[in-house]
């Protein structure tokens, strides 16, 4: 929950895109599952199950569209760790202290990176080399985490899909078609000897 509030206090924008995707989501499944199950209707529970799967995947995608956000900062991050460390010969070479002291700074600059980077060990790099080594580590966890947001929505909605699909009812009007077309067939007619 504590990366849910950090992305909605450094960037609401996030929170807005993230429930657009989701309510899209939820109306696309419940239309897709009315078209392939036609003659079955939603009930109340289908409804609930569409509630409580619409929290579930608000938070993903909330988490989700904090990541890319995250990943716009990149650049700008490398550039600033080249102008902190500009007046560092090149010959000096990083170890972890000098490395989670410029994650600190960073963290300062963007709160939002700082919630899922947070420990830097860059030790043998240089001046030269850590801005863009920093930036590619930030860049590969924020893929890694974007992936693992898309997997869990996945599984939420294939989940939610079966749910709703179990908690739908079959049709009156469909089965008392059926039976009338049985039973006419099973009447006999008065002129039939």
């Amino acid at each position: 929950m504590g990366a849910l509030f950090t992305i909605i206090n450094y960037s609401i924008g996030n929170l807005f895109l993230g429930i657009l995707i989701t309510i899209i989501g939820v109306a696309l499944m419940f239309f897709l599952i009315k078209s392939w199950f036609n003659h079955k209707t939603f009930t109340v529970l289908s409804f609930i199950i569409g509630v409580v799967l619409f929290i579930f995947l608000s938070f993903q995608s909330i988490l989700l569209c904090g990541a890319v956000t995250i990943k716009t900062y990149t650049d700008g991050v490398e550039h600033a760790i080249e102008g902190w460390v500009s007046n560092i010969p090149s010959s000096r070479h990083f170890d972890k202290n000098d490395s989670q002291a410029i994650m600190n700074r960073i963290m300062e600059e963007w709160p939002l990176v700082g919630y899922f980077v947070d420990t830097a060990d860059f030790t043998g790099h240089t001046s030269l080399s850590i801005g863009e080594a920093m930036a590619d580590a930030i860049r590969e966890y924020m893929n890694w985490f974007i992936l693992r947001r898309v997997l869990w929505s996945l599984f939420f909605i294939i989940t939610g899909a079966v749910v709703v699909i179990k908690s739908m009812e079959g049709s009156s009007r469909g089965r008392r078609s059926s039976y009338s077309r049985s039973s006419s067939y099973g009447r006999r007619r008065p002129y039939d000897y």
